[in-house]
């Protein structure tokens, strides 16, 4: 029997070149110091394809290559978890509930081999920002449709005045849960609950249970970056509630790859993508 592996296949090319759209310095540049443009509404305007950045954690190397460590924290800004561990830079770990700390303990003592992601299903909430892939965002009148480029994820975050559903026994869970959101000033609040627990918040395997409730901050810094932060409140989870720290997201000049995440058997595998790469 073949056995089964999680594979993704790109083209790597699709749509011929075009400049993203955006102010633009005199050489032609994107430009990143501008002010940030606004939607017909008159709040900022988040439309764009995004991509996280990620800062170098590291020291330089042995050799004396690769970035140094950054300065120290600033006490007042909460740390700054990863797609692996959202915990790290929180001095304990984050304040799990007995329940919690368990849970997360067993998928990482068992190398975290349930991850739902690894197994072709959909990421969890905190994993759909920390990823390493591009989000595109469509801002309308009264909603906002944020596509991730990990496994196709989508979510639909209305900014109607709808309001948010009673989290019961009556209510359907969805991975990405109901996302309601109203502008203040000019930061986007985004309270989301009603979330499908079978998801993980990081690939060690951090949980949260059906009554988690999550904001997000999204404010704009210029023309070309974002920064968001997400509180998380699950009492069944962690004994306090705790915000992650600023994620910034720069603006992408090219368009976006496709990308299907799902499994193949070991040969289609090998035909497609490994033997190519290996040049055979």
């Amino acid at each position: 029997l073949l056995s089964l592996v999680a594979g993704a296949t790109m083209l790597l090319a699709q749509w011929p070149a075009y400049k993203t759209q955006g102010p633009r310095t005199p050489t032609g540049e994107l430009d990143l110091n501008a002010p940030a443009p606004k939607a017909a509404d008159g709040h900022p305007d988040l439309t764009g394809l995004w991509q996280p950045q990620r800062a170098n954690l590291n020291a330089a190397n042995a050799k004396g290559k690769g970035k140094a460590a950054p300065p120290p924290r600033d006490p007042s800004v909460p740390p700054a978890g990863n797609f692996a561990d959202l915990g790290a830079g929180f001095e304990g770990g984050l304040p799990y509930t007995a329940w919690g700390r368990q849970v997360r303990d067993e998928r990482k003592g068992n190398n975290s081999k349930d991850n739902p992601d690894a197994n072709c299903r959909p990421l969890g909430f905190m994993q759909l920002h920390t990823h390493p892939y591009e989000k595109r965002i469509v801002q309308g009148n009264g909603s906002l449709v944020i596509m991730y480029n990990a496994n196709n994820d989508v979510r639909h975050i209305l900014t109607n005045g709808q309001p948010l559903p009673v989290v019961n026994a009556d209510l359907a869970p969805w991975y990405y849960g109901y996302s309601s959101g109203k502008w203040e000033g000019d930061t986007l609040v985004v309270t989301t609950l009603g979330l499908d627990d079978r998801a993980w918040m990081d690939e060690w395997g951090t949980p949260f249970s059906s009554d988690a409730k999550f904001t997000e901050r999204w404010k704009k810094s210029g023309a070309d970056r974002i920064e968001l932060t997400i509180t998380v409140n699950d009492p069944a989870t962690f004994t306090k509630p705790w915000t992650s720290a600023p994620i910034t997201f720069a603006r992408q000049k090219e368009e976006v790859l496709e990308m299907i995440f799902a499994p193949m058997d070991e040969k289609v595998f090998n035909d497609r993508i490994r033997n190519p790469a290996a040049g055979k």
